[in-house]
Order: C-alpha cells, then structure tokens, then sequence
C-alpha cells in the first residue's frame, strides 16, 4: 500500500483593509502622482487600438497602430529610433512590427547608414490602411477634446509637451531605460 503524504495548503493572510474607501483612484494623492495616474488613463481611454471597433475593423493592437501612426507621420525609421520615440520595449515593439510584416502592411528597406538596422515603411497596402484610418483616428481625438477650447487646447499641447521632454531628460539622467 502506497502512502500518500497530506498536501499541505499554504494559507495568507489578507492584509487590513483600509478604514475608509476613497471615491476616485486619485483621491490624496499628490499633484505629481495624480498627473502620472490621469495621463495614464487619458492616453488608455484615447488610444485608437483601445476602442474595440477599431481593434475588429482594422485588426491591430494598439501597440501595431502606434507603429503605423508613427511610420505614416515621420517615414521611414528603424526598430531602434519607433523604440525611442514610443519609449516602449523593443522585443514588444519588433514583435508588433514583424505581425505587420506578416500582415504585408510593413516592408523592411535597405539602411544605407547602418547595414544591419533597416528602416520600416509602408507596403501599398500598408499605406492604403493608414490613409484609412487617420482621418478616423482624427476623428476620434477630436470628440475626446472638444471639451477643451482652442486656447486649451493649446496649452495642454505645450504643457504635456514640456512635461515629456522633461521626463525624457529625468529617464536619461537617472539611467530608467525602457527598452
């Protein structure tokens, strides 16, 4: 007769539970973790790729459409400069990026500066799927600000702006790399 040995059950403990509730996520928090967290969820809420019909009608996941978005405003770039501007991680980003050349949406193009990096670029279809869905992007971002006057909208452009390039700078002196 084999004897088998008790399982035993590792049991937590919960941590206690707060005495009060807070209404919303930013409730106490400071004005520097408050910009963090509404940013955060502003940048969720406005993502193309994160409205469902959009994600059904065109097939792209949100990361594939900042590559696209970016690739059709910019031209030609390479993984290393779509991970620096994006500021996402580069195995994310190549992984999306080689789902769009799967896709035929995305060509690779020869880099005359540096052999071994080619630049990413529109196939025709590629292009044609851009051409499509910018003046819907557009419209999209334009409901979700018209909150805001032309004058705010204005200084939100230049304060978030201001705010990027500082955090960009606070990243590259402390060492935070993102890829």
């Amino acid at each position: 007769m084999i004897s088998k040995k008790p399982v035993m059950k590792r049991i937590m403990s919960a941590a206690p539970l707060p005495e009060k509730y807070k209404a919303t996520v930013t409730e106490g928090m400071n004005s520097s973790l408050h910009i963090s967290y509404v940013v955060t969820f502003v940048a969720n809420l406005m993502a193309f790729g994160g409205v469902k019909d959009n994600v059904q009608r065109f097939g792209l996941t949100v990361r594939q459409w900042r590559i696209i978005g970016l690739i059709g405003q910019m031209g030609p770039m390479t993984l290393s400069e779509i991970t620096n501007t994006l500021h996402h991680e580069k195995s994310t980003l190549s992984r999306a990026a080689r789902e769009l050349e799967k896709r035929a949406l995305l060509c690779r193009l020869t880099n005359r500066h540096h052999k071994s990096s080619p630049r990413l670029w529109f196939t025709r279809a590629g292009q044609d799927l851009y051409d499509e869905i910018t003046p819907i992007f557009t419209e999209q971002a334009e409901k979700f600000t018209t909150i805001l006057d032309a004058a705010e909208q204005q200084q939100l452009c230049d304060l978030l702006d201001k705010l990027k390039d500082h955090a960009e700078n606070v990243r590259a002196f402390e060492g935070w790399d993102v890829s």
